[in-house]
């Protein structure tokens, strides 16, 4: 029966982003005749899947958005509040997913042991040490992480067992991130998602993410209004603004010459098609989805120089090109090179699409599926 095999999905974050697509991406691969979902979420737009049962979680105005003290706690008894009613519509859970990290879903280790349910945590990112998230990390059944965020990972375990010698300590944390509980992941994108294949005739500019510092639209919107007005390739810039976030973020739309923005729209497969350049400007991007999403679509990408994720898996000048980070000049010298040498837009699309093929969701996330049906199937 579907109602034996009830998958819960937490998500407190009230904007879109490339984790969210990526947990959606697994969730969609879930037979749902065999399992049910249940999603709640301050986000409804963001999680677009038939099957599931989706539950509008509202964030009123009063809520803390701290992330230490008081209101922290106060915000996470809220939402537990929110997860029983979850449980009381729609029946017992045999698993909690957390889509984001211990920190932001800490209400389904609150009530683990109330619900009976086994957690599974994605961890998309680096996450911030604490004791709480220690404890979280040691609770979870399941752990799958992209490998961007290990260190982040042992760092957390090790703050969890400061007290012990730091030879024992080192034993247990190896022992626990060498477990079965521990599964690394790299991010893929399912076949009937893949982008539309990108435009070689105009050279132009493709920025895609939030507007949170860290993001680097600055460093893009610098080289821009430093090119001449003549000069300058049209962008296209998509982005969507944080909600309820402490975090400094970037002003736009701004009126710059030749920029286009694209406030989080549905078109965004046909924007970048119509483009061809994707920019990255992330600081050290754990992943990078949308940069994933560019080499599908056959774009030619630039990416800082950073030792993250895809720049250890691209060759400058093979399948992508590459600049000194946090250097307008040296970003502004990579689009000159390619504005330059059109020619090079499909060489280097084409070698970045061949390189996709490696990330099919359904290849990507086999692992982390079966184990969320497997946890559903051992409860029955």
């Amino acid at each position: 029966m579907t109602d034996d095999h009830h998958i819960f999905v937490f998500d407190p974050i009230c904007y879109a982003g490339g984790s969210k697509f990526a947990t959606r991406e697994v969730l969609k691969l879930i037979n749902s005749r065999k399992n049910r979902l249940t999603i709640l979420t301050s986000d409804p737009q963001s999680w677009p899947i038939a099957q599931a049962n989706i539950i509008s979680l509202s964030y009123p105005s009063w809520l803390s958005i701290s992330d230490v003290g008081k209101g922290y706690w106060l915000r996470q008894i809220y939402f537990c509040w929110w997860i029983l009613y979850s449980r009381y519509l729609y029946g017992s859970i045999q698993v909690a997913v957390g889509a984001s990290c211990p920190g932001n879903d800490m209400p389904i280790y609150l009530l683990k042991w109330l619900l009976r349910y086994k957690i599974a945590q994605f961890i998309h990112g680096n996450i911030s040490i604490s004791r709480s998230c220690g404890l979280c990390l040691y609770q979870a059944d399941n752990v799958f992480y992209l490998h961007s965020a290990y260190a982040s990972i042992n760092a957390v375990i090790q703050h969890r067992w400061r007290k012990l010698k730091p030879n024992i300590r080192d034993q247990k944390c190896q022992q626990l991130l060498s477990s079965s509980h521990f599964l690394p992941f790299i991010n893929g994108i399912a076949k009937k998602q893949s982008p539309t294949l990108c435009q070689y005739h105009t050279p132009t500019l493709f920025w895609a993410a939030s507007l949170l510092k860290w993001k680097g639209l600055d460093l893009l919107l610098e080289v821009i209004k430093e090119t001449p007005v003549n000069h300058r390739l049209p962008a296209n810039i998509c982005y969507l603004v944080p909600q309820n976030t402490t975090l400094p973020i970037t002003v736009a739309p701004q009126a710059i010459e030749s920029i286009h923005w694209h406030q989080q729209p549905e078109s965004i497969d046909s924007i970048r098609a119509q483009s061809n350049i994707f920019i990255s400007t992330s600081d050290k991007e754990p992943f990078g989805l949308s940069i994933l999403e560019a080499l599908f679509a056959g774009m030619c990408v630039i990416i800082p120089k950073d030792g993250a994720f895809w720049d250890t898996q691209l060759t400058h000048q093979k399948n992508c090109l590459k600049y000194i980070p946090h250097d307008s000049q040296s970003l502004q010298q990579q689009i000159n090179y390619i504005s330059h040498s059109p020619h090079q837009l499909a060489v280097l699309g084409s070698e970045a699409a061949l390189l996709s093929q490696d990330y099919q969701a359904e290849k990507c996330y086999a692992d982390i599926v079966s184990i969320l049906c497997q946890h559903a199937s051992r409860t029955t």
